[in-house]
């Protein structure tokens, strides 16, 4: 067994809301990369991407997830595109089982729809960009990961939380 758990999946999949609750069920540490970078950068990443650039964040993103990896014992959710980049996925696979956590478009679109922090969501055509970039990564997060749980509108979240756990003690 892994000694950690790595959450991928795309953006308003659950990363956050299940890896603070497998983090709970399995004595974990929790660490979300995104709000991470957010507090050492003292600011939303919105302001990032638009001060700094899509580069300073992936920069920032690639070396959190290199150290947060190194640590035992933790559940890390990553940034919905951090699977592009083939270094995370190294540091991810060689120390976490990784877990994709594979929401339905619909779903998707239901949870972000009114939300504003996502930098690569602020367009005026958000369902055909979800439909886009969503086709372009499900082949990375299936390739990435150890075990798959799907999402829908209905899904239980405690019932993940519990699939992936049992998945993660047999594995």
């Amino acid at each position: 067994m892994k000694d950690n758990i790595a959450l991928i999946g795309f953006m308003g999949s659950g990363k956050t809301t299940i890896g603070r609750l497998l983090a709970k069920a399995l004595d974990m540490k929790y660490i979300d990369i995104d709000r991470e970078i957010e507090r050492i950068e003292k600011r939303p990443v919105t302001e990032i991407y638009k001060e700094k650039g899509e580069d300073y964040f992936k920069d920032l993103e690639r070396k959190i997830i290199a150290e947060e990896s190194l640590e035992n014992n933790i559940v890390i959710s990553t940034g919905g595109d951090s699977i592009i980049d083939n270094k995370n996925i190294k540091s991810l696979k060689e120390t976490s089982f990784v877990v994709y956590l594979n929401c339905s478009i619909g779903c998707i679109y239901e949870r972000v729809k009114d939300k504003t922090h996502r930098p690569l969501l602020n367009v005026d055509n958000l369902y055909e960009t979800i439909v886009e970039l969503y086709d372009k990564r499900r082949i990375l997060y299936e390739i990435s990961c150890d075990f798959i749980v799907d999402i829908d509108a209905d899904t239980n979240m405690y019932d993940t939380v519990d699939k992936i756990k049992q998945k993660y003690i047999l594995s």
